[in-house]
């Protein structure tokens, strides 16, 4: 399951909280949507509310101003400060300024941080700390006037605030300003809940789940087999294979002839147990005993129909003559190749982007081709990469990529990003970027 989490925040925090991201366990996608001034909030959420399965704030301000256009909290979440920022920050100060007990002033949301009982920690005299409380219905002429009067007056060597325009106005007029800082480890744990929360929400409603398993070529199976008993004896020993998964999945066993076999169950229950089915489909091919390999499509969907239909069509993705192969197809219409293996990759076979589809159109190049060419990048995190390297992870020629790429560069979906030397001999290898 790839799921998408939308972060919203100031420019300078988004690009803080995805550069932590990075870092963060696969099948999680973040979505940035940065503004520079909290009026943009309403538009943001509107425009993508469809995009996304859940939403992290950059601090309690934009959660608070967004908290009115959500039914309820379940899927949303904020930077929560520790501490460790304020801390950080008096010390930016106390350096700047040369002193060992630095006077601030500081604003802070309400409800983000006891500020009291954090000074008392820091051991630092309560009179050099100013503070000013705000809500959403903030005012930040009134913020700034108020940074900028205990600066005046000699009462503070420097200030912290959480507002942009507060940080230039007083950046503009001398004073030692320094933006409320988060810790990579407080963003860390706030990527942390908001995707437990997701996870915990998206399988509260249980969806179908459909495990289609083909014996590849199973014609030249049934002309091998020397006899019918022979040929039904086998087909037990499948069952007797297929059994113990279908037992694991807690699901209901269906033999569709011609060395098909469907298992229905839910989605949880098969998320959880692919490492046992891609085990399975091994001993079915070892219990055929005729060389031969076993393919799996899995589908989900909110009925029994939707997941079989999705099940079907992962299974036509995988070629017949490979060396089997699972497949996932979503309910999302997202697909996953290589599902439960440290290679897997997914990707979306779809695009509403009216500009890509004309430049794919015109490269001839496929959505889903293009996909999991995307999808192969994202995850090998290539800045640039080679024909080679893509032609490897796909398992296809290198002359196909060769040429898929030739389009895509003449379509502007790809750029060339220089050139790589192998050997000592021969030419370069060329180097692209997506340009997407």
């Amino acid at each position: 399951m790839k799921y998408k989490i939308g972060i919203i925040g100031a420019t300078q925090s988004v690009e803080k909280i995805l550069e932590v991201s990075r870092d963060f366990e696969d099948g999680i996608r973040f979505l940035p949507f940065p503004f520079e001034n909290e009026t943009e909030i309403e538009g943001l959420i509107k425009r993508n509310l469809k995009k996304v399965d859940g939403w992290l704030f950059s601090g309690p301000l934009p959660y608070a101003i967004a908290r009115e256009y959500f039914d309820s909290e379940e899927n949303l979440s904020y930077c929560q400060s520790l501490g460790a920022g304020l801390y950080i920050n008096c010390l930016q100060i106390a350096y700047e300024k040369q002193t060992s007990l630095p006077r601030i002033s500081v604003d802070m949301y309400e409800s983000l941080l006891n500020i009291e009982q954090t000074v008392k920690e820091t051991g630092l005299p309560m009179k050099d700390f100013h503070i000013k409380y705000y809500n959403k219905d903030y005012d930040l002429d009134d913020i700034t006037d108020f940074h900028l009067k205990a600066w005046r007056e000699g009462k503070t060597d420097g200030a912290i605030t959480a507002f942009r325009s507060v940080y230039n106005n007083l950046r503009s007029q001398g004073v030692a300003v320094f933006h409320l800082t988060l810790t990579r480890q407080e963003i860390f744990q706030s990527l942390k809940i908001i995707t437990e929360k997701v996870k915990t929400s998206y399988f509260k409603t249980t969806q179908v789940g459909s495990v289609i398993i083909a014996i590849n070529q199973y014609e030249d199976v049934i002309e091998k087999a020397k006899s019918l008993a022979m040929l039904q004896n086998m087909e037990w020993k499948l069952k007797g294979v297929l059994l113990p998964l279908c037992n694991n999945l807690k699901g209901y066993l269906l033999e569709k002839g011609s060395g098909v076999y469907e298992i229905f169950s839910s989605r949880g229950s098969i998320e959880n147990e692919l490492e046992m089915l891609r085990e399975t489909m091994l001993k079915m091919g070892e219990a055929v005993s005729f060389d031969v390999s076993v393919r799996a499509g899995v589908g989900f969907g909110e009925t029994v129909s939707n997941a079989e239909y999705n099940a079907y069509r992962a299974l036509r993705n995988i070629d017949e003559k490979t060396r089997g192969g699972l497949i996932i197809i979503r309910d999302d219409r997202g697909i996953v190749e290589a599902a439960g293996q440290e290679n897997k990759v997914s990707y979306d076979y779809y695009s509403n982007d009216e500009e890509l589809l004309t430049k794919l159109h015109k490269a001839a190049v496929g959505i889903k081709t293009f996909r999991r060419i995307e999808a192969t990048v994202q995850r090998m995190k290539w800045d640039a990469f080679s024909v080679a390297q893509i032609a490897a992870q796909l398992s296809v020629t290198e002359q196909n990529i060769r040429r898929i790429m030739s389009s895509l560069r003449a379509a502007g979906v790809v750029e060339e990003a220089g050139e790589e030397f192998l050997a000592a001999r021969g030419r370069p290898a060329k180097l692209y970027r997506l340009k997407i």
